[in-house]
């Protein structure tokens, strides 16, 4: 009959087995709920510095872009003044041409008129 007596040492030792259960099942979760806290901490700074290399290596291409495209626009302005030089070319040689054209023509006539 020690069922029947609250205080027995029976009694008492399942009360306190079912606290120190509970409390030992509290306390694990409150070392998951920490692990898990430092893994997300961890887990933001792995992001935050994965997102630094990349904004760095982004900052690299467009530095790399931009230095291509400045010797696009150099070899640009170098074409488009050499295309100036052939036109300048192209004008003096019609003129040339012209000009010769008419010596021919005046040669051509001076000697008709000697043979008349």
């Amino acid at each position: 009959m020690r069922g029947n007596y609250p205080l027995s040492g029976e009694g008492l030792q399942n009360k306190d087995s079912s606290q120190d259960y509970g409390a030992k099942i509290g306390l694990l979760g409150a070392a998951i709920s920490t692990f898990g806290d430092a893994l997300q901490t961890i887990g933001g700074a792995i992001a935050i510095e994965e997102g630094r290399i990349s904004d760095k290596q982004q900052e690299q291409e467009i530095g790399k872009l931009q230095s291509q495209i400045d010797e696009l626009k150099k070899e640009q302005s170098e074409n488009n003044a050499m295309s100036i030089e052939v036109e300048l070319l192209n004008k003096q040689l019609k003129r040339i041409i012209g000009k010769l054209e008419m010596d021919d023509e005046s040669s051509e006539n001076f000697k008709t008129k000697k043979k008349k």
